[in-house]
């Protein structure tokens, strides 16, 4: 009862109160700051700036950086347990979940929440992602539960906590046959669809007979071309939820944009393309207290929209979430140095021709780039390449083209990765 109450607590607050200002959100950091200082071995007698940590950083001091001195190796033999019997309802002493992130970026990321913070970010998740209509139906104690289907390569105690008497939740793992999946969504069809981008889209090309109200990507970049075949298969808007081994960093409000979580996170820039607003975030989360986010340096590349929203929200919201730094290929610049090629310009340089690829996957190996797809011309695809790197001024790489493979479903799937960089 107690965590329904949590719940709704947050989610009224999220959703109906007003935001907090500068001047609160500064305060409740600096407080934030004073404990983290007081209660971490890592920050205890801090004298200087906060430093800023990568992922690696932060799992070589796992230990020192939550609360109950979890070790790395506890958090993540619970975690490997869940991924092994695929059950994840186990939690560390004290109702502590753990949650493994699919680890794309090269490592896998444990991360732990407490019974409040995972009430936190239900409420928090449904106030900012819910469409008044689907509000509407859990409040209707005559309208059957909203249900939701979540496809993912694991679940956790995290996500469950959205289940309740009003809302249903369906759990689809990832690395299950696809097929048995897509039975049994036909047999419960959901009201609001959850997957990531390229789930979403082998939903729309298998056709299940279904009409979500909502449909909500997760865990991978939406890229337009997606979002189009989403949309047109079944006719709803599709809103994105951005979120990372960090918390809940994001979602898209009515107007489409994505907004980040500035009223529990404090995110730094470091700039990568100041001049079109491209950089990394750094996350200061002062709403977590079972593991402290301090200065934590994320890889994904974000690009800021400058123009206000017509939402009303006055948070930093962004063009696109272009990707992580993997996703990012490196090309000799003739100047001695390496020039960034976005991900986001490959895209378009593929989905501009008049019969682009269905599927493709882009990886650099130095001054190689490998390109498998399915569908599509080889020659206008190397062609758009080309311009694109021309347009760029930068040295041309070897494009060859492979034959094309799956992934598999539980993978999140990248279409462009830079294994190497040229030397």
């Amino acid at each position: 009862m107690l965590d329904r109450l949590l719940i709704l607590w947050h989610f009224a607050a999220t959703r109906w109160l007003p935001s907090p200002g500068p001047r609160t959100r500064e305060r409740r950091l600096r407080r934030f700051l004073t404990k983290v200082r007081r209660e971490s071995p890592f920050y205890a007698g801090l004298k200087t700036e906060w430093p800023i940590l990568t992922k690696s950083e932060f799992l070589d001091h796992f230990g020192e950086l939550n609360r109950h001195r979890f070790s790395l190796e506890e958090a993540t033999a619970v975690a490997l347990r869940a991924e092994r019997e695929r059950d994840f309802r186990p939690e560390l002493p004290g109702g502590v979940t753990v949650g493994l992130s699919s680890g794309t970026s090269g490592t896998r990321h444990v991360f732990l929440l407490g019974r409040s913070e995972r009430c936190r970010w239900a409420g928090q998740m449904f106030a900012r992602t819910l469409a008044p209509e689907s509000l509407k139906q859990i409040l209707n104690p005559f309208a059957p539960a909203l249900r939701l289907s979540f496809f993912l390569r694991a679940s956790s105690n995290l996500y469950t906590t959205l289940a309740s008497r009003r809302v249903a939740f369906d759990y689809f793992d990832l690395t299950r046959p696809f097929a048995d999946l897509m039975r049994e969504l036909v047999a419960s069809p959901p009201d609001v669809l959850i997957a990531p981008a390229t789930v979403l889209v082998e939903i729309a090309r298998a056709r299940p007979s279904i009409s979500p109200r909502q449909i909500l990507s997760v865990a991978e970049v939406l890229d337009t071309r997606d979002r189009a075949v989403v949309e047109a298969a079944f006719g709803v808007p599709v809103a994105e939820i951005y979120q990372a081994t960090e918390g809940f960093l994001g979602s898209s409000c009515r107007a489409g944009r994505i907004h980040l979580n500035e009223e529990t996170l404090r995110i730094e820039p470091l700039w990568i393309d100041e001049s079109h607003g491209r950089f990394h975030p750094v996350i200061t989360d002062f709403s977590r207290t079972t593991q402290w986010f301090v200065r934590h340096r994320l890889n994904d590349v974000l690009r800021i929209d400058a123009t206000p929203c017509p939402c009303g929200r006055k948070t930093t919201s962004l063009i696109a979430i272009e990707g992580r730094a993997e996703e990012v290929l490196w090309l000799p610049d003739g100047q001695g140095g390496l020039a960034a090629v976005f991900p986001d310009t490959v895209r378009q340089a593929i989905y501009s021709l008049a019969i682009p690829p269905e599927r493709y996957r882009i990886e650099q190996h130095g001054l190689r780039w490998e390109v498998r797809m399915s569908g599509g011309d080889e020659t206008g695809i190397g062609a758009a390449l080309a311009r694109l790197v021309d347009g760029l001024a930068l040295t041309k790489p070897e494009i060859v083209f492979l034959p094309w493979t799956e992934q598999p479903a539980a993978e999140k799937q990248k279409r462009i990765r830079c294994l190497a960089k040229p030397e």
